[in-house]
């Protein structure tokens, strides 16, 4: 229906134009000898780009529409993992910890900046004095939460894969 839309108004455009230089041509060339096939050609060119526009749109259209379905798909898988979390128990290769242990390490905003990807357990847990609580944990991943050393409610996560620092991400730490 878009494309439609797209092709009555640029087919319209372009007739209107053609009226518009039809009767502004030369006054040494009469109305009725203006060559119509070259402008004929024209708007047939330009109505083929319209049509290869209007489904290049739609390509995009359902291509972004597929990425929307996919985005939603995997924020609903992440929710449902982690309404489980707690009910869930496996053993971990590497070094990651283990889930449901923490040790109630509290963690401040200059502590969170010194750590870096790709740091190590130990190197973490040297930094920050302890595990922290462990959300959750995979066969090689491992997910842990430390409260702010504030106590307003601000908190930091980092995740572990293969006993290195994968990511981390805070949330108010002073």
């Amino acid at each position: 229906m878009n494309l439609l839309k797209k092709n009555i108004l640029g087919g319209t455009s372009l007739a209107l134009s053609m009226l518009i230089l039809s009767a502004c041509g030369s006054e040494g060339t009469p109305a009725g000898s203006v060559d119509t096939s070259a402008l004929q050609d024209k708007i047939t060119v330009l109505e083929k780009k319209l049509t290869e526009q209007g489904i290049q749109s739609d390509e995009q259209a359902q291509k972004i529409a597929a990425l929307e379905k996919k985005m939603t798909e995997l924020d609903t898988a992440g929710a449902a993992a982690g309404q489980g979390v707690n009910s869930q128990t496996s053993t971990s290769t590497g070094n990651n910890g283990s889930a449901g242990k923490g040790d109630g390490v509290l963690i401040t905003f200059a502590q969170y900046k010194k750590l870096e990807v790709g740091m190590s357990t130990e190197e973490v847990i040297n930094i920050l004095g302890g595990e922290g609580e462990a959300l959750s944990e995979t066969e090689n991943t491992v997910v842990y939460s430390y409260k702010g050393a504030a106590g307003d409610g601000s908190n930091a996560v980092i995740a572990f894969q293969g006993g290195k620092l994968l990511t981390k991400a805070q949330s108010g730490l002073k």
